[in-house]
């Protein structure tokens, strides 16, 4: 892959440049986002979907004002530099967001493909009005 240009591979990368090129509303493009899969990095094997381990922990980074955010990737491909960057987390695992946005802890923001021309952060209090606005329904 270019690391001078971000060629989309699916639907959420297309919303997402279009975010970027402010052709997409923010609210759009969360609509997009709840609807879609997406890929985290995880510090160990989390085996079958019917016997996971949930003590598998995501790979949590610091923003620039060193607040702690949830590493998200729209595409597998795009987690490759950060699984090389950070070793202990060489196992990957695809999701609803909805799921993994019911999941973060209070005070835990989301990046999406950090690291990428194309990423896009919110803040923990974004995410804490989004899991009220979405709340995890009843699975």
């Amino acid at each position: 892959m270019n690391e001078l240009r971000f060629d989309p591979l699916n639907d959420l990368e297309t919303a997402l440049l279009a975010l970027r090129d402010r052709t997409l509303a923010v609210d759009a493009f969360m609509e997009t986002l709840l609807k879609a899969q997406v890929f985290i990095l995880l510090d160990r094997d989390p085996g079958p979907e019917d016997a996971r381990d949930h003590s598998a922990a995501p790979l949590l980074l610091n923003n620039p004002a060193g607040l702690p955010v949830l590493a998200v990737f729209t595409a597998a491909e795009r987690a490759l530099s950060m699984s090389m960057a950070f070793p202990a987390y060489q196992h990957g695992l695809w999701t609803e967001f909805r799921w993994l946005l019911s999941l973060v802890r209070p005070g835990i923001g989301l990046v999406l493909n950090p690291g990428t021309l194309a990423g896009f952060e919110m803040p923990a209090e974004g995410v804490a009005r989004l899991q009220a606005q979405h709340p995890r329904s009843g699975e």
